[in-house]
């Protein structure tokens, strides 16, 4: 080698070292962070020339590993960690290694907790001021997470992490969860690089809509393991084989189980454990974990148990029957907690194993919001048939005691188990203006960073803080710019500081707001304005304009708000209201809306004024609602089918579930239809023609007939002009449950409608072209 050439090389390493040097101290407010530029030689002949080594973006030194977990639905003491009757030894295990928050809060409700969790910003700030079902034409509530408000995921990544998701993401507008995208707002367009789980409010445990990526899942995928078993086996897949590939490479992991939402279901053996643990009731129970509760020091000496509420009936008031019902739908859901915290033992006993768990912060969030009352005071076998009208058959549903946490439930428990969920607060989730619905247990956990570990610390803590949290421990900015966009600033605050030394007493302001209700914590007082609606009722009783009661609550000398001060502090009462009314037009938080889940929604809009569908070709897939609604107008479906023989089976549409549904099918050749607003023989209704469709080329038309709102309806078969079979059916609505449910072509995927003959109701032939249209 020349001299010169000798040169030009020493020169490009020690040009490489100094690039190196600099990055350590590379300005990462924008993202992504720009390339080094070439540090090489170019020569003519490759021999002569000097390559630049590629140095990709590293995480900061000492950056750990990031595990964040956040349960559904489950109230503030459902779990023993944080006083409550349902042992969860793995989140108890983590506590005494780490840190508990016992004044830690959500935003009340599923998409905006979630959106918050993210981005670090309020959620109305982040775009998500309501569930992301029901988006609005306001900047606070359209349903997506903002460019401006870049995720955990996406700065980490930016930043030198792997990324994964796995479990429930309820941040994807209902019409963008098609194939059609688009998918900026899917987990693997948020920052995710990996994503397996389920993007809707809820999912079935043991015939889940799944999606890997944007893919869905083959349907005969994990048969045999229930949903949460599944997200823990994946988890620990991933994690092996991202250290296999990149053993110094940080991860950040943002596990999101759907239990406890509804459906409440759980392997049989250990809904027995609980067999009579909760005969006593939930007034009685209530009572025992607040005595719990002082006695752990969850809660501070003196703090009251607050009263029931007049709308929760007592359990004493119950019949015997109805009190074997409600106790076995809690069972159930202790059963589904028992069961989540069980896979969260198998992740972190691996990650022990694997000698990660030291390096890797947790935060475990206990629900993301206060535990549901959205069953009323009944309780409910189908979640999505009740969300607003609570009509099911009592008789129904007490013949339904035994099958309760199986495959032919989707059960909710009654609301008087979710007040006794959210000891010793007032309310349950969707009450953004009592504790009962923001207030939420959280652990955080990290070796060699919590001098007192198994301590509880009472500093204000929220949602928003978490994303703040993580970059304090990655020894990260929050950036300025990321992909060209410039970002709001984060509206939460690390706690990473609260590990050292707990302040109770931390200045903060922080607002609430969920459907028209609202709250404001300022320094150690809380607002409450109220509509007066239930959280199982539609409307307000002042309906969609409804008066608002403002009360006033001492926080440092009443734990539980159970004293309105209003009267005694009318100044502090008008200086917080006007404070909150700054919080909400600095968020975006108007305007209010008070209407609740299906009172929002305009069914002919969700089809955006179509009355015309065209379906070409089998293996079609839509959400169930954001296509056609195919119920309470009369409409007419024609279906060109090929069969491959006069008794082929199988589904040609089939819309929704067995908790919600209808479909249209052959059954050896001869053309049926199912309708299913539940599973109660009342509620259904099945129409089959008596012979049989021949082979090859044949239309088939279903005419739907609705007689108006809350009448019965008529389907009609027929086939080249001739009328096959008709049949009254006992409604004209219903909602097609659950949450991920499909409009299916040429099958009936996740939880079908009816049994088929033909696995999956995969239809034995072909369906080129089906049409759907409205009167």
């Amino acid at each position: 080698m020349s001299r010169r050439n000798h040169m030009l090389r020493l020169g490009a390493a020690c040009g490489a070292l100094a690039l190196a040097s600099a990055a350590v101290a590379q300005d990462r407010t924008v993202l992504p962070v720009p390339p080094a530029p070439f540090s090489g030689t170019i020569a003519e002949n490759v021999l002569d020339s000097t390559p630049s080594q590629p140095r990709p973006v590293r995480a900061p030194a000492g950056a750990p590993n990031v595990l964040v977990f956040m349960s559904d639905d489950v109230g503030y003491s459902m779990a023993s960690t944080f006083g409550g009757p349902v042992p969860t030894p793995n989140f108890d295990r983590l506590a005494a290694m780490g840190e508990r928050y016992n004044r830690f809060h959500t935003t009340g409700i599923c998409s905006p907790t979630r959106a918050a969790l993210l981005t670090g910003r309020n959620h109305h700030n982040a775009g998500n001021g309501y569930l992301s079902d029901l988006p609005a034409g306001f900047p606070g509530y359209a349903g997506k997470i903002s460019p401006q408000t870049a995720t955990i995921a996406q700065v980490l990544r930016l930043n030198g992490y792997n990324t994964a998701m796995f479990g429930k993401h309820h941040n994807t507008p209902g019409a963008e969860r098609t194939e059609a995208g688009p998918f900026n707002s899917w987990p693997t367009g948020i920052g995710f690089e990996y994503y397996f789980g389920f993007n809707n409010g809820d999912s079935d445990q043991y015939q889940p809509v799944l999606y890997r990526g944007t893919v869905r899942v083959d349907a005969d995928e994990g048969q045999g393991r229930m949903l949460d078993r599944r997200l823990a086996d994946d988890i620990v897949r991933w994690v092996h084989n991202q250290k296999a590939a990149a053993p110094d490479k940080p991860f950040f992991v943002y596990w999101a189980p759907g239990s406890t939402h509804a459906p409440h279901q759980a392997p049989p053996e250990v809904i027995a454990r609980f067999r009579g643990k909760f005969d006593q009731g939930w007034d009685r129970m209530r009572e025992q974990t607040w005595r719990r509760q002082l006695a752990l020091g969850i809660v501070p000496r003196g703090t009251r148990l607050t009263p029931r509420p007049d709308a929760i009936p007592a359990w004493d008031s119950l019949a015997p029957e109805q009190k074997a019902f409600a106790a076995r739908t809690m069972e159930v859901a202790a059963a589904q907690l028992a069961y989540q915290d069980e896979q969260f033992g198998r992740v972190l006993d691996e990650l022990q194993r694997m000698g990660s768990l030291d390096d890797t912060l947790v935060s475990v969030i206990i629900g993301d919001n206060g535990a549901s009352g959205e069953a009323g005071p009944t309780g409910t076998i189908n979640e999505l048939r009740s969300i607003s009208t609570h009509d099911e058959r009592p008789a129904w549903l007490v013949a339904q005691t035994d099958r309760l946490g199986g495959p032919m439930t989707y059960e909710n428990y009654p609301v008087g188990w979710a007040w006794a969920m959210d000891t010793p607060l007032r309310w349950v989730k969707q009450v953004a203006s009592m504790l009962g619905g923001v207030r939420n247990g959280m652990i955080l956990s990290w070796k060699g960073h919590v001098p007192h570990p198994g301590s509880i610390c009472p500093t204000f803590g929220h949602v928003i803080d978490i994303a703040p949290t993580v970059l304090d421990a990655a020894h990260l900015p929050a950036p300025a710019v990321v992909n060209g966009i410039r970002q709001k600033p984060m509206d939460g605050q690390s706690l990473l500081p609260s590990l050292a030394a707990c302040d109770p007493d931390k200045p903060r302001t922080q607002y609430f707001e969920i459907g028209g209700k609202v709250g404001l914590y300022h320094d150690g007082w809380f607002l409450s304005g109220d509509d007066g609606r239930l959280s199982w009722e539609p409307l307000p009783p002042g309906g969609p304009r409804p008066p608002m009661s403002w009360t006033l609550y001492d926080l440092r000398k009443d734990f539980s708000q159970g004293i309105n001060v209003s009267a005694k502090y009318p100044q502090q009462l008008a200086g917080m209201k006007a404070l909150w009314e700054q919080e909400a037009r600095r968020n975006d938080v108007f305007p209010l809306d008070h209407r609740f889940g299906p009172a929002r929604s305009d069914l002919a809009a969700m089809a955006g004024g179509r009355k015309h569908f065209d379906y070409w070709g089998k293996e079609i897939s839509l959400p169930a609602m954001s296509g056609p609604y195919l119920a309470a107008r009369s409409f007419t479906v024609k279906a060109d089918l090929r069969l491959d023989s006069a008794s082929a089976s199988g589904a040609v549409l089939a819309w929704g579930s067995r908790f919600g549904g209808w479909s249209l099918f052959l059954d050896q050749g001869r053309p049926a239809f199912v309708w299913a607003r539940s599973t109660d023989p009342q509620e259904m209704a099945r129409v089959v023609a008596p012979r049989a469709l021949p082979a090859g080329s044949v239309q088939l038309t279903l005419r739907f007939v609705s007689h108006g709102l809350g009448q019965p309806a008529e389907a009609i078969l027929s086939s080249g002009g001739t009328e096959l079979a008709r049949g009254i059916l006992p409604g004209n609505v219903l909602m097609p449950a659950g949450g991920g449910e499909t409009l299916d072509i040429g099958r009936d995927l996740g939880v079908p409608v009816t049994d088929y003959r033909t696995p999956h109701g995969e239809l034995q032939g072909d369906v080129p072209r089906l049409t759907v249209d409205f009167d």
